[in-house]
This record gives structure tokens, C-alpha cells and sequence, in this order.
């Protein structure tokens, strides 16, 4: 049985589950004071399986946040969005009866990377990590199953968005989409900097980050920023070179991440992945080139 119908067969079992009853499995506070103080600062965590119902028009998670849970629609269904500034979202996608989402957030532990907004009354079922060891437990769905479905998902998302993976052998996409793996990190952190060592090859996904050449004088020339689908971090893995240039997260970033470990032992030797990546690496050599030879 594929996993989507051990999906659908959970679905059935679980017509009503109850919404009720977060935070049950956490030790009762032993004092009024104690339990005051568990109220105010620790929001109450919700159980393994329980049902939404929402309305049109409600937003069930938004890119960004933390995900502690996945959903598998049972009725109606949903708009999946990505954007950023409000009202700039773009619809991406609709999830009806029996598809799900949320799974690569819960079971990587990134953030959200879309937005879900029911577009008509829904019925959602939602489970947390013990909610995913129970479908194990009681209907075989397996987590490592529900981690390749999320790769999956992350793979079709690089192959939409970077025509260099698009155009790669199907079987050499299969591997990177095993290999890569999913991260995020905060506006502001430094991913490559310049004249260090690179430790990966880089897919942005969500957000945005700002490419810049410092020269020696301390002045900075900045390279066109990259966007969703842009890849980076091949020349220090290629050529066993230091950075040519810093890339730092300018918004909260998802990325796909290749280790440098990872990349020799597997795809080093593959010409078609190994081909594209050199000549998407000497042109940005060129361009850096041209950057260092600007006058002061």
C-alpha cells in the first residue's frame, strides 16, 4: 500500500479526533504558584492527533514559522502561497481531500517554507511528531517515509527554480535529492566568506541573500543578489579554492545544503552535475575577476 493511501486509511479512522486535552502528558505543577507560572510562559503543547475545523479564509501556517506539526486535509481545501511582504503572496498550488503538508518543517526541523490558507471550509487533521509515531505504530506509515515525500517536495521545489538541476540526467537528480539537506538559517548569518574555505554547495530556496567583494582597502563591490533557486559555493568545492566572495542572509533563508564530504565521495566524479557546475563557476570568476579590476 503506497503511503498516501495509508494516508487516506488514517483519515477514516480518525473521522473525529478530539482537539481537546493539550499538554495532558506534562507532569501536573505541584503548587498554584508553580502552575501560574507554567500558564503564563509556557504555551500548552498540542496533543498527537486531533482534528481542525476552519473557515474560509484562515491562514492554517505561515512561511517563517516554526513547524511543530503536519496536516492531511480531510475535506475542502487549501491554497499554498510564497512570498513575503503581506499581500505579495503568490499562489503556488491548491491540496485537496487526502494530501497533506507541513511534513518537511516537522521532520527537519526548518521553518515553514509557504503559507497554507484554507479557500474554503476545511477539515484538517493534525499531528505532531508523537502523532507521526502512531501512523507507524498503528497504520505503518513510516517516518522515513514521510522524510522522503519531504525531500521529494524540496527536490521539485530546486527543479522549478534552478535550470541547471532541471537540465541534470533524472537518475543524478534522484541522488542530489538524497544528498541535499534542508536548513535555515536567520537574517544576517554569513554562509561563504571570502578567502575561507567553502564547506557546501548552497540551493536557495526561501528568501534572498547579498553577494559582495571586499578589497584590500576595506571597500566592498556588490554582486547581484540571490534569489529563490539561485545555487552557490560550487568554485571552493570544485576547485579547492577559497571563497571568492562573501554571501550573506539578507531575510531568514531555507536552503538545500550539499556537504563538501558528500559531494566528493558521490558526485564529484559525475560529468553531467561536475560539467555544469564548472562552467557556472567560471563565469562568476570572470565576473569576480572584473569586480577586482574596478578602479578605486
Amino acid at each position: 500500500m503506497s503511503l498516501f493511501a495509508r494516508l487516506q486509511a488514517l483519515l477514516s479512522a480518525h473521522p473525529s479526533a478530539p482537539a481537546t486535552g493539550a499538554g495532558q502528558a506534562s507532569a501536573a505543577p505541584s503548587t498554584a504558584a508553580e502552575a501560574s507560572q507554567v500558564d503564563a510562559e509556557t504555551p500548552p503543547a498540542p496533543p498527537p492527533v486531533c482534528t481542525r475545523y476552519l473557515s474560509a479564509g484562515q491562514v492554517v501556517v505561515r512561511e517563517g514559522d516554526p513547524g511543530h506539526s503536519m496536516f492531511v486535509v480531510l475535506e475542502g481545501r487549501v491554497a499554498v502561497l510564497h512570498g513575503g511582504a503581506p499581500g505579495a503572496n503568490t499562489e503556488v498550488g491548491r491540496l485537496g481531500a487526502g494530501e497533506f503538508f507541513g511534513e518537511l518543517a516537522l521532520l527537519t526541523g526548518t521553518k515553514r517554507t509557504a503559507t497554507v490558507v484554507t479557500v474554503e471550509d476545511v477539515v484538517l487533521l493534525e499531528l505532531t511528531l508523537a502523532g507521526v509515531r502512531e501512523l507507524g505504530r498503528d497504520y505503518g506509515v513510516k517516518g522515513d517515509q514521510m522524510q522522503v515525500a519531504a525531500r521529494e517536495r524540496l527536490l521539485a521545489d530546486a527543479l522549478r527554480s534552478n535550470p541547471l538541476i532541471a537540465a541534470l540526467p533524472p537518475d543524478v537528480q534522484h541522488d542530489l535529492g538524497g544528498a541535499f539537506v534542508p536548513c535555515t538559517v536567520p537574517a544576517g548569518e554569513t554562509l561563504l566568506t571570502r578567502g575561507q574555505p567553502g564547506d557546501a554547495l548552497y540551493v536557495l530556496l526561501r528568501g534572498q541573500c547579498e553577494v559582495f567583494h571586499t578589497h584590500g582597502d576595506g571597500r566592498q563591490s556588490p554582486y547581484p543578489p540571490l534569489e529563490e533557486g539561485a545555487l552557490f559555493g560550487e568554485i571552493s568545492l570544485l576547485r579547492s579554492r577559497l571563497a571568492t566572495a562573501t554571501v550573506r542572509a539578507v531575510t531568514p533563508c531555507t536552503l538545500l545544503k550539499l556537504e563538501r564530504d558528500v559531494f566528493k565521495k558521490v558526485f564529484l566524479a559525475q560529468p553531467d552535475l561536475r560539467g555544469a557546475l564548472v562552467r557556472l563557476g567560471l563565469e562568476r570568476l570572470k565576473h569576480t575577476m572584473e569586480v577586482m579590476g574596478e578602479p578605486k
